[in-house]
């Protein structure tokens, strides 16, 4: 579908829900014209010259519920923005920066073969029930992860065992890796690597504390768990003890509020004050630019859409197929008329900027008499049906799969798209249960490990990424030598290698890499975006004044 036919498919849509809108007045997500006419009689009663109503609570809404709380079990970036505030590791992330900086760690040192590394912990860190963090407790929270072999688990594939542990004393712990691992310093200091109190262990039963950990906590961080109402709320309280600079806010409400519109609304009245990145869509954020007291935070970012095909299901174990539909995918509309020009084209899961992007991977085009000549090669010239799994309340993700349904059918092919809440999307992706997913991915550090291991390694299957069941034994070999070399200008070669590989046999398709943008009030301070972590808050550095 070229972008005049599609801008004429939505003003068609548009005057259909405004005729609605007339008869029942109500407030509708999925057109950003009911959105941007409901917003203009609300501009009135914006609070830009009030202060905000309580300086030591803030409230953030999302419409993606929270699966669980347990750190090495949990895929989900909304599990992890809530880790990240109730756990510390050895390292940590601050700001816009992309390096590591020291956390639970003080310091450390790196052995000359780069394969044993030395942290020395800082003797103040407690837990939050007061014992002390310790090297003991780094060791089983590793091995837990290890153990628990699921999301955490795929970030020491291959690099640590339980037995690459040396207590040397109570806050001195040596880690040795099976063979060197380049970013294994930066691994450190994702959600993966979150330190537990050992007393779990108390609470163990037959999943290793899984159970007991979906919906309680036992970090050191920042913040403490207070109460969580699945699908509704998740308080956050300061935690007064902490060991490192106190939250500068006392109560973080997480509330889930299903309807993006209700969300924005509520933001332009001063009941909410942050909205999660992925709630809005381009040409709303556009609209409340000139809203007062609402500021759009706006920076690059790593983070880019993709849709997953499962190879392990017919006719998508076909590379024709999926090369066909690479060019059944209308990029250019995508950026330019879903998105509103805030994204740009990439060729893999290695967005630009970061360290190994392969620039001179050819990027599948707009195509559609390819497509059909592709799939006439492959023997399905009379067309198939096929099902796209997205998550709920992202009218950006339900825009793309609506152009792809539209696009597909000029090529035979009937898409039915089934729109399922975030936690059964999960599940049902990292167990197999679909053909096709829309989703998107930002790395927790900028290493091309993180996004290749997880997206095309043969180990991250499933619960590990791998949603595509995509398995290349070369792919394999040269994602283990990447982590394995030190030489940086090798390490590059082999990551746009592999990329060049996944181009050809296409086990995803890339609509685009985004810009990010956030919706705050004005009265909210200290927010910073940072390109790896887009889906992160810093609530613990945020004020309301």
């Amino acid at each position: 579908m070229n972008r005049k036919s599609f801008l004429l498919k939505m003003m068609a849509l548009v005057l259909v829900l405004l005729l609605a809108l007339a008869g029942c007045n109500k407030y509708n997500q999925e057109t950003s014209t009911s959105e941007g006419t409901a917003a203009e009689g609300e501009n009135n009663t914006s609070q830009e010259s009030a202060a905000p109503s309580d300086p030591n609570v803030l409230n953030f809404a999302t419409n993606q519920d929270i699966p669980h709380l347990d750190p090495h079990g949990t895929a989900a970036n909304t599990s992890f923005r809530i880790t990240y505030m109730l756990y510390d590791r050895l390292v940590t992330y601050d700001g816009t920066d992309t390096e590591v900086k020291p956390q639970l760690a003080e310091k450390w040192d790196i052995s000359e073969d780069g394969k044993t590394y030395t942290f020395y912990l800082n003797k103040d860190a407690k837990f939050h029930d007061g014992s002390p963090v310790t090297a003991e407790a780094v060791k089983y929270s590793y091995t837990r992860a290890i153990d628990v072999g699921k999301s955490a688990a795929g970030q020491f594939a291959k690099v640590i065992n339980k037995d690459s542990f040396e207590i040397v004393d109570d806050h001195t712990i040596k880690i040795t890796t099976e063979k060197p691992f380049a970013p294994f310093l930066k691994s450190l200091g994702t959600v993966y690597a979150n330190i537990v109190n050992p007393k779990l262990a108390e609470n163990h039963g037959d999943d290793l504390g899984e159970t007991f950990l979906a919906d309680k906590e036992m970090g050191s961080g920042p913040y403490v768990l207070e109460s969580w109402d699945r699908g509704q709320k998740l308080v956050l309280k300061a935690n007064k003890d902490y060991w490192g600079e106190a939250p500068k806010i006392e109560t973080v409400n997480i509330q889930i509020v299903n309807e993006p519109a209700t969300a924005r609304l509520m933001l332009e009245k001063g009941e909410i004050d942050m909205i999660d990145d992925t709630m809005l869509s381009p040409d709303v954020m556009n609209n409340m630019k000139e809203t007062e007291g609402i500021e759009i935070v706006s920076s690059p970012g790593y983070q880019i859409d993709d849709i997953a095909m499962n190879m392990e299901k017919e006719p998508l174990n076909d590379v024709k197929v999926r090369q066909a539909l690479s060019h059944a995918v209308n990029y250019d509309s995508i950026i330019n008329d879903i998105l509103l020009g805030a994204a740009q084209r990439t060729g893999g899961i290695i967005p630009e900027g970061m360290f190994g992007y392969n620039q001179d991977i050819q990027m599948p085009e707009f195509d559609l008499e390819k497509a059909k000549a592709l799939l006439k090669e492959a023997g399905h010239e009379d067309g198939f049906k096929l099902e796209l799994l997205i998550s709920e309340n992202n009218e950006v993700r339900k825009n793309i799969a609506v152009m792809m349904q539209s696009d597909l059918k000029q090529i035979g092919i009937d898409l039915e798209i089934k729109t399922l809440a975030w936690p059964t999307f999960l599940e049902t992706v990292t167990s197999g249960g679909h053909q096709l997913a829309l989703a998107a991915w930002t790395p927790d550090y900028a290493d091309p490990d993180y996004n290749l291991w997880y997206f095309a390694h043969s180990s991250s299957k499933g619960p590990g990424f791998n949603l595509a069941f995509y398995e290349n034994s070369k792919v394999d070999q040269l994602l283990e030598e990447g982590r394995e070399v030190v030489d940086e200008a090798r390490r590059e070669e082999v990551y746009k290698e592999v990329q060049s590989i996944m181009a050809e046999e296409v086990p995803y398709i890339f609509p685009a890499q985004r810009l990010v943008q956030t919706a705050k009030r004005t009265w909210v301070k200290g927010y910073e975006i940072n390109p790896m972590n887009t889906w992160y808050v810093p609530f613990q550095k945020l004020t309301k004044e």
